[in-house]
């Protein structure tokens, strides 16, 4: 305890880079996110692996919102002959971006916590005191350490029942670390679950019977970066061997259909796969914790955005074995999600989008995970969270709350689906 009280007043002595007027040393002055419609064929995973380009989003219809890093004549070429007609939608980043900070700056007093966004120092405190106060519910652990050092925490989150039989939903938040909105909302279900226990019958029955295994930061070296250095930073900080690009796409580093299409060899590409599969530690450390943790009925790696509910597979074209079951949980979520606040949040295969391999979600779902998961396969999805594309990653704060309400439905949801509907293992994905 004393060790925590330590840390609540260096909190209180400290603040946060915006709030001390440190501000990014990386500018985007001048780069405009294009809306390019009608592309041809694969357009989107074209671009995904040509650093000159940074992909925003990808919609059902096709349609990208798409940053160029580099505006030359070859890269103009490139968009145009990959879409039909691109128009601008942000004519400069970084002017949204200053806009955004000086908001980020007026409420850096907001008398909720969930009126702004907070730094890797600030979540973890939080969470280490949401476990003092409710230590009855949570149980506070650490599962490792980032490439850079910082503590990688994990919670679980149940009734004081018996909890040797229970089983287990997953979640992962902040993998990409300028899609702040991810962690914000994993917080946001977090405190649901923990004060509505006792208070509300259904979050009560849903604890009397499940686990929540929750890893708030899966990429806290580059959620830090993008605090101090990027605030568009993608991937995490690895060091590449041979290369001056730095970092490592984890939500293409996972042990399922490794380097295959959607993801890149190339360093310098926001999808660079890495050396190998799990050549990360935070990819072994979440992989790790999620296998000693099982049975697991279902996973959630939560990303933005789009509004968009992924089922697997990224990889292939193909059903999943249970693609009737996936289909039914993913149109649920969204529809819960929707008599919310009215937003849509389109349930579809992942490959719809654009393909991808070594993913989160079709890890989970996959044969390595499946292999010791004590005869369940696990529902992997990818939920993007808020908006459709008129802020994207840069979602301001008074997104959070109508974005973490929403998406507590979807959450409980989700947790009942499962508990409900077990997906059972019976065939390997192997024999697709």
């Amino acid at each position: 305890m004393m060790e925590r009280l330590l840390l609540t007043l260096l909190s209180l002595l400290l603040c946060k880079p915006l709030a001390c007027g440190q501000t990014r040393t990386v500018s985007y002055e001048g780069q405009k996110v294009f809306r390019c419609n009608s592309p041809i064929s694969n357009a989107a995973a074209a671009l995904l692996i040509n650093p000159a380009f940074d992909v925003w989003a990808v919609r059902p219809d096709g349609s990208a919102d798409i940053r160029m890093q580099y505006d030359d004549e070859r890269a103009t070429e490139t968009l145009e002959g990959l879409y039909d007609n691109c128009d601008v939608i942000l004519a400069d980043v970084d002017k949204l971006l200053i806009k955004l900070e000086r908001q980020e700056v007026n409420q850096s007093a907001a008398a909720d916590w969930f009126g702004e966004y907070h730094d890797y120092s600030e979540i973890l405190l939080w969470y280490q005191e949401l476990s003092d106060r409710h230590s009855n519910l949570v149980t506070y652990e650490l599962i490792g350490e980032s490439l850079e050092g910082r503590p990688m925490p994990a919670l679980h989150i149940t009734a004081p029942t018996p909890s040797e039989s229970k089983k287990k939903i997953y979640f992962q938040c902040q993998i990409h670390a300028r899609e702040w909105i991810s962690g914000a909302v994993c917080m946001f279900i977090v405190d649901h679950l923990v004060s509505q226990y006792g208070q509300s019958e259904r979050v009560t029955e849903i604890l009397e019977r499940l686990e929540f295994l929750v890893v708030p930061f899966v990429n806290p070296d580059g959620y830090e970066y993008t605090w101090t250095t990027d605030r568009l930073w993608r991937k995490n900080r690895a060091i590449v061997q041979g290369s001056s690009c730095r970092g490592v796409d984890l939500n293409r580093n996972y042990n399922d259909h490794w380097a295959e299409s959607g993801s890149s060899s190339n360093p310098c590409s926001d999808t660079y796969h890495g050396s190998a599969p799990f050549s990360e530690v935070e990819t072994s450390h979440t992989s790790n914790f999620f296998m000693r943790n099982t049975p697991i009925l279902g996973a959630i790696d939560w990303h933005s955005y789009s509004q968009l509910i992924l089922r697997p597979f990224g990889w292939t074209s193909a059903d999943a074995p249970d693609e009737a079951t996936l289909k039914s949980l993913g149109d649920g979520m969204s529809e819960a999600a929707y008599e919310v606040h009215g937003k849509h949040y389109t349930s579809q295969k992942a490959i719809g989008l654009y393909p991808t391999s070594g993913t989160a979600r079709d890890w989970f779902y996959g044969e390595q995970a499946t292999s010791v998961n004590e005869g369940y396969r696990a529902a992997g999805y990818t939920v993007e969270l808020r908006d459709t594309g008129y802020y994207g990653f840069l979602l301001p704060p008074d997104q959070i709350i109508p974005t973490g309400e929403e998406m507590v439905a979807g959450a409980l949801f989700f947790a009942e689906f499962c508990l409900q509907n077990p997906i059972i293992h019976k065939n390997n994905i192997t024999d697709l």
